[in-house]
């Protein structure tokens, strides 16, 4: 009984002690930010946002391609070869085999659940050449 006494004891004042340490680190560190003056911020060098690049605007003669994938979806196919993902694209164009002429930029830095091409977002289309078969999905009709 005297060992579980004691040993209770030295439990309860390691536990204390150990708040206390906590206690102490976490006032020693709000002091140390507090005693940032103005001064010292006005010094930190600040990142602008208009140094970000913004995308430049392409234009490029793609055919329309509807994918059976993901729940399904529209993509681009350039006479390149390059697969793009339009992410804006509208519902009159949304026809597969269609030939357009399209500008826009392309977007970085996103994923999308298609998991297909490079994210587009249109600026301008033109249709060239209407499209010549139906969707595969009858529910786009």
């Amino acid at each position: 009984m005297f060992k579980k006494i004691v040993g209770l004891v030295f439990t309860c004042s390691f536990l204390f002690s150990c708040q206390q340490a906590a206690e102490e680190v976490t006032s020693r560190d709000t002091a140390n930010t507090e005693a940032i003056s103005a001064a010292e911020v006005s010094i930190m060098p600040k990142k602008s946002l208009s140094a970000k690049a913004e995308p430049e605007q392409i234009s490029f003669t793609a055919t329309i391609k509807y994918m059976n994938l993901e729940g399904g979806f529209f993509g681009l196919v350039s006479k390149e070869g390059k697969h793009w993902l339009p992410l804006n694209l509208e519902k009159e164009f949304q026809k597969d085999g269609a030939v357009i002429k399209v500008t826009g930029k392309a977007i970085t830095g996103i994923m999308t659940i298609q998991q297909w091409g490079t994210p587009f977002s249109i600026t301008d289309i033109e249709l060239i050449t209407a499209a010549n078969k139906a969707p595969e999905n009858k529910n786009l009709q």
